[in-house]
């Protein structure tokens, strides 16, 4: 900086919530630019601030000290000073400044007596308004930050899911043709590569050994089919790879039950309404195939109604079929254990249900969500009485 009136020397620049002020060593504020009294506008600069960029109080400040030819400035803020530097201005970082501290301290008086308030009063109520917006910043982000989160698990449990489903078929494919009948017997993939992991050949399916599974009355036609089964000899070194890919989708089964709870609790997090009405994990989906939560909480109910059902909607448009009633919600059970006929208003309702929901996520953070749980589940006591 460059001027003669107070050449050679340096000046602490504090921030507050008032206004920037310019302190000596001896407490002495010699310069100061307040902020309007709007909880918003102060809101902007000292996020800008935070995330290293001036604000035209800032530069209108830096203007004042090069003015009165102070060579360097003394800031606690080290983003801000980092972009400071940028601009041609000599920074020194503090940590622990006396004159900022004396700032801080005697804020309440220092706002009466620069007049960017009128009273304390004024001053304590500008303060709050002030928190209420940051805090509603903060949180926001954290949100936002976990929804990017939750929409990588999704993925992965979308992907999970076809993984286990090709390599569970697989093995009813490959072990099928030693022991068929147990397919039609056990419909759980997972239960189904326990069975073979732990008992192999058929020949080890006894009731001693099926009475550790909770097969309740298919164990009788398990034992009668391992008897009387159409299957061919399993050699032994089949026996071993059935073994290990079974043994290895068990502990994918296992993963995937973790992965679940892990989205459940980022889910309850990040969009408390949407996974009260909507169940965690298909808050997530939505999410996932929405692509964020702002983007599901500007669509239309109707658009969230058929939410991965896209495939099926442009074949309705081209082959002149019905177009779909429902995409991704039809797993939520206000839909799937209605029947048929009833389907297509349910989802329609649970649509406009997860709209308003996603709405109060997304900008409000209203809790909406039990009560919006709650008009569902007596529409749907109505519905069963009707």
């Amino acid at each position: 900086m460059n001027g003669n009136t107070e050449s050679g020397s340096k000046i602490h620049v504090v921030e507050t919530l008032i206004g920037i002020f310019a302190v000596t060593g001896d407490n002495d504020i010699v310069e100061r630019v307040i902020y309007p009294r709007d909880a918003k506008q102060i809101n902007a600069a000292l996020e800008r601030h935070a995330a290293g960029e001036p604000s035209k109080e800032m530069s209108e400040m830096v203007e004042k000290l090069v003015h009165r030819g102070f060579e360097t400035v003394m800031i606690s803020n080290e983003p801000l000073a980092d972009a400071l530097r940028g601009a041609g201005v000599n920074v020194e970082i503090v940590e622990d400044s006396g004159p900022e501290d004396f700032v801080r301290e005697n804020i309440e008086s220092i706002a009466v007596d620069f007049r960017a308030v009128e009273d304390r009063t004024q001053y304590y109520a500008l303060s709050r308004e002030v928190s209420v917006l940051r805090t509603r910043k903060d949180v926001q982000k954290a949100q936002s930050e976990r929804g990017a989160t939750i929409i990588q698990t999704a993925q992965l449990l979308i992907e999970l899911d076809k993984s286990l489903n090709v390599l569970s078929g697989k093995l009813r494919e490959w072990y099928g043709l030693h022991f068929p009948e147990l397919s039609r017997a056990v419909d759980d993939h997972n239960i189904y590569a326990i069975l073979v992991e732990r008992l192999g050949d058929r020949s080890n399916f006894s009731p001693e050994n099926l009475g550790e599974f909770e097969l309740g009355d298919r164990v009788k036609r398990i034992l009668s089919a391992s008897e009387d089964s159409m299957g061919a000899p399993l050699l032994s070194e089949d026996e071993e790879h059935l073994r290990s890919l079974a043994a290895n989708l068990v502990s994918l089964y296992s993963y995937r039950e973790s992965l679940e709870a892990h989205i459940m609790s980022i889910a309850e997090e990040a969009v408390p309404n949407l996974s009260v009405v909507a169940g965690p994990v298909l808050a997530a989906k939505l999410l996932e195939k929405a692509g964020g939560l702002k983007r599901l909480a500007m669509m239309p109910s109707g658009t969230v109604q058929i939410l991965g059902a896209e495939k099926a909607l442009f074949r309705s448009k081209k082959t002149g079929a019905k177009p779909p009633k429902h995409g991704l919600i039809f797993q939520h059970p206000y839909i799937h254990a209605k029947p048929r006929n009833l389907r297509g208003k349910a989802a329609r309702t649970l649509a406009a249900k997860i709209s308003l929901a996603a709405r109060a996520d997304a900008f409000s953070g209203n809790p909406i969500g039990a009560e919006l749980r709650r008009q569902l589940d007596e529409e749907s006591e109505r519905q069963a009485t009707e």
